[in-house]
């Protein structure tokens, strides 16, 4: 059976060593060697006189079995060979299961049944192996063959590019809220990018922004995938659907106003059409987990951080005393996950050297059988992989009712309900579900367990706008078990009822599937076996199946979007006409760069072009530009506020300090973006060390109907004023019109002491150079836009950014800064160089000492930069650096443009050890010193 052509990884993001795939043995080649003689009649009487035929010619044209694949065989040909020979190789494998009767004869054609479906399988992945073996290619294709993804082609494509100038153009109308991203919403929101709905704003509302897929945790938790291969990133899929992703957690619906609420204050989220997929957590039976040292699997989100705890604890125990690893829950994710765990802790016990044998793994169920709802031989299978094979001992008949702690032994028990106590020192929880508690209280119809009672339509059946899906759902008519292959089949019907409900439309019906076909890992590649109905079937191609399903599915949730994306704006770019006076490279260069430009400060006028303007407005309109003696600070100053003296004029103790920031949206969340754009605003009066007053806002909101336009406006708003009153600064006015994006910005006055006012001049030799927050926002933004950044590396970006520089500008001023800005649209380099030459000085850089955001180095390594980083890249003509350096990705780093940078100051060598304690403690906990002072005009890089 083929490996697939991949490369494995442990937990942590290290590759291991790439193993060669060997292309399997042929038919023939079976039969040669004597593995299938016994079968030999059979497959001759199976396939006959065709059969042979078409084996001898899958031998005679296959690859060979070692050395480099085969690029010439021409595609047509290539592709028959490929299915020749992966028909003949599974037929093999099924005339292997021709005694396999599902312990019964009458079961016998059940069970054959279910074998012929699952080769089926089988062979598509073996074809789709010989044709990447073949091409050389390593990655999956997206899109699994027996489950609908919706992509289009064709006829298809034609209406999917109407669709997506339709929903551009068209002013939102209705909001579908979605509260979740579990595997069904993961679908909707993807539907979303492939099929647009025009005149509908799609919002996400999510607790994290990795949401698991739980057929690969089991695998992740063995070592076999990593963190980010089996969680669907929902900033990029947000990203990649064009909806409005909210990080927060839905706490409660009223649904007389049709609202939804958030924890941490944030406003309500208003829907037109509202629907939950956030899952489930497993079932306590009143024991406090929590304070008992257990581990609860669900919600599966919060589970992959846990688990990673947990290994380094046993890993660290004494190798002399017994550690007993305890998990609850005698179903498939119960027995899987004990599989898995036992597999790896003792896999890293090798290769650290340590013994296993004290690590002591059991299994705790409160029935009498494991997999109860799984046939005998396939209970009878996994008890002998469990005991015999592994070493799992199974507890049955023991319904845990409380833990305890076991007075001088130093570790915890599980209390059953017949009075039985299982000693454990880490415990994991997975057994039967139950629901959110906050859905008790929005008036939804809810089962018996609490869950959302939905009609054949996944609609509540007491409110025809609220949908629910997957674990939180359950469907009146047809009840179904908490597995994740039913969240997965319910996304295209709940895709085309949400639509159909937004459109006034009739609903279809749907019935899920009675039954599925269970790929049960063992958290051994070498054994998984598979389960549906009467079929009881075990081996290892088992397990390539079961990677292959799941990697195919889930690419097309994660490495496809990138590409995705990149044929949607092709197709949005296509969709244009070019302008007739588009002639030459350049012209069409511009025309492309224009589909996909940044926003934040990455939209800024280039510098060349803004100095440019100023020289030629003081040059050719000197004489329109008034002079007033109050004008301490103006257009001839670096600075980027200006000072105008307070009415009693010089020599008045203080001065007024004004300063403005504009930007388009960057971000789906009008309530970050109004956080963002505040602190940006803010930043350039707390670099002065000015005391902020007052702002005006300059707000820009696409068109849409009242309600959308009221709710993007205040969110953008909330999120604007919390960060204006951290500040003390007041919002006294604005002004807002409409226009084709969202876009933000802040006219902000304060007062400063003149004489303690930090301006871009006064820098002294030998001062210290310190940064307080780590730069490259545009190149993360830029990658966004692409949907080839990390989620995780945005949120801590965004973290970053609504941090306020107001604390660090007064720390800066106490331990004696000369100068400051703070670092946006023009980078650390550009920002730099304007202090440089209003002082007068010099400046060396460490280039390693800079700090940088998570995920930034990686972006530039693939060649993603911002709109304006190519205009601030001009300045390395003045930089002196050592050519090595030169090809460092933190070199490019220093142009990278800045929205909601940190500051850049210089202070007296002397004080700035404490000063980065200071600023550390206060909450900026990268800022460092990045440099010191020289003379000579030159910045140097070392």
């Amino acid at each position: 059976s083929p490996p697939l052509t991949r490369t494995r990884m442990s937990m942590s993001t290290t590759p291991a060593p790439r193993r060669t795939a060997v292309p399997p043995a042929g038919a023939l080649s079976l039969l040669r060697d004597g593995h299938l003689q016994g079968y030999a009649p059979l497959i001759l009487l199976s396939v006959g006189a065709a059969g042979a035929v078409t084996a001898a010619i899958a031998y005679r044209f296959s690859p060979p079995l070692t050395g480099p694949p085969s690029h010439t065989r021409p595609g047509p040909v290539g592709a028959t060979i490929d299915f020749l020979r992966a028909r003949m190789e599974v037929a093999c494998l099924q005339l292997r299961e021709i005694g396999n009767t599902g312990g019964s004869l009458l079961r016998w054609p059940e069970t054959q049944y279910h074998i012929w479906s699952l080769m089926g399988l089988e062979t598509n992945r073996r074809k789709e192996y010989y044709a990447n073996l073949r091409a050389g290619v390593e990655e999956l294709e997206a899109g699994v063959p027996h489950v609908d993804t919706g992509s289009a082609g064709g006829a298809a494509e034609e209406r999917t590019r109407k669709l997506m100038m339709e929903a551009k153009e068209a002013p939102a109308l209705k909001t579908l809220v979605l509260i979740g991203g579990g595997h069904t919403h993961a679908f909707v929101i993807k539907m979303a990018a492939m099929k647009p709905i025009p005149g509908v704003r799609v919002v996400l509302i999510t607790r994290d922004v990795m949401t698991p897929y739980s057929g690969m945790l089991p695998g992740h938790v063995a070592g076999m995938y990593t963190r980010d291969e089996c969680h669907i990133d929902l900033v990029r899929l947000a990203e990649f659907a064009g909806a409005t992703m909210i990080h927060a957690e839905a706490i409660g619906i009223d649904r007389i106003n049709k609202v939804v609420h958030l924890n941490k204050g944030q406003p309500p989220v208003p829907y037109d059409v509202l629907s939950i997929d956030i899952g489930c957590t497993p079932a306590t039976g009143g024991l406090d987990a929590k304070t008992k040292g257990i581990t609860k699997v669900k919600p599966i989100d919060g589970f992959a951080a846990r688990w990673d705890a947990l290994l380094e604890k046993v890993l660290l125990a004494d190798a002399n005393r017994p550690f007993h690893v305890i998990v609850v829950g005698g179903g498939a994710g119960g027995v899987e996950l004990a599989l898995s765990m036992a597999a790896r802790i003792r896999n890293e016990l090798g290769k650290i050297g340590k013994p296993s044998a004290h690590v002591q793994f059991s299994l705790v169920t409160r029935g009498a059988t494991i997999l109860s709802s799984h046939n005998a031989r396939v209970q009878e299978t996994f008890k002998r992989i469990l005991g015999k094979e592994r070493g799992i001992a199974i507890r049955y008949n023991c319904e845990v009712v409380a833990a305890e702690e076991q007075k001088g032994e130093g570790r915890k028990a599980l209390v059953c309900k017949g009075g039985q106590r299982v000693p454990y020192d880490e415990c994991i929880w997975c057994t039967s579900a139950s629901a959110a508690g906050w859905l008790r209280d929005t008036g939804l119809d809810l089962d018996p367990s609490g869950f959302v009672q939905v009609n054949e339509f996944l609609q509540s059946t007491n409110d025809a706008d609220v949908f629910a899906a997957g674990d939180c759902a359950n469907m009146k008519a047809y009840p179904r078990p908490k597995a994740g292959v039913f969240a997965v089949r319910a996304g295209p019907p709940l895709n085309s009822n949400l639509r159909a409900r937004l459109a006034g439309e009739d609903l279809s019906p749907y019935e899920p599937q009675s039954s599925f076909l269970g790929l049960i890992g063992t958290g051994d590649e070498a054994k998984c076996v598979g389960s549906k109905g009467s079929l009881c079937i075990e081996g290892e191609y088992l397990w390539k199946l079961k990677d292959w399903i799941d990697r195919k599915w889930m690419a097309d949730y994660t490495t496809a979007l990138a590409k995705k994306k990149k044929a949607m704006m092709d197709m949005m770019a296509g969709s244009r006409d070019t302008p007739k006076v588009a002639k030459g490279a350049k012209a069409l260069a511009i025309l492309r760069e224009a589909v996909m430009r940044c926003g934040g400060c990455g939209s800024k006028v280039g510098g060349s072009i803004l100095s440019k303007v100023m020289k030629r407005l003081k040059a050719e309109q000197k004489a329109s530009i008034a002079k007033r003696e109050e004008i301490l600070l103006g257009l001839d100053s670096p600075d980027d506020c200006a000072m105008v003296a307070l009415p009693e004029g010089p020599p008045g103790k203080f001065a007024l300090v004004h300063t403005v920031d504009f930007f388009r949206s960057f971000i789906s969340d009008p309530y970050i973006l109004g956080k963002v754009a505040a602190n940006h605003a803010l930043s350039d009066c707390h670099a002065m060390g000015a005391d902020t007053v007052s702002a005006l806002a300059i707000c820009v909101v696409p068109y849409a109907s009242s309600e959308v336009m009221e709710d993007v406006l205040y969110r953008m708003m909330a999120g604007a004023c919390e960060v204006l009153k951290e500040s003390n600064c007041t919002l006294v006015g604005g002004h807002t019109c409409e226009g084709p994006e969202l876009a933000l910005g802040f006219s902000v006055n304060g007062v400063v002491e003149k004489k303690k006012a930090l301006k871009k001049g006064g820098m002294s030799e030998g001062e210290s150079l310190i940064l307080t927050k780590p730069i490259g926002t545009g190149t993360l933004f830029a990658a966004n836009m692409r949907c080839e950044a990390h989620g995780r590396d945005i949120s801590a970006a965004l973290q970053e950014m609504i941090t306020s520089n107001k604390k660090a500008g007064e720390i800066l001023t106490e331990h004696g800064a000369t100068s400051c800005t703070d670092v946006t649209g023009f980078g650390v380099l550009g920002h730099l160089h304007e202090m440089t030459q209003a002082s007068a000085m010099g400046a060396e850089i460490t280039l390693e000492s800079v700090p940088v955001l998570n995920g930034a180095v990686e972006c530039i390594q693939r060649g993603i930069y911002s709109s304006l980083h190519e205009d601030n890249a001009r300045l390395r003509k003045v930089i002196e650096i050592e050519p090595q350096l030169r090809q460092k990705e933190k070199y490019a780093l220093l142009f990278d443009p800045q929205t909601a940078g940190g500051l850049l100051a210089s202070v007296p060598r002397s004080k700035s050890g404490q000063c980065i304690k200071d600023l550390r403690a206060a909450g900026y906990h990268s800022a460092c010193t990045i440099g010191v002072v020289r003379k000579g005009g030159i910045i140097k890089i070392i």
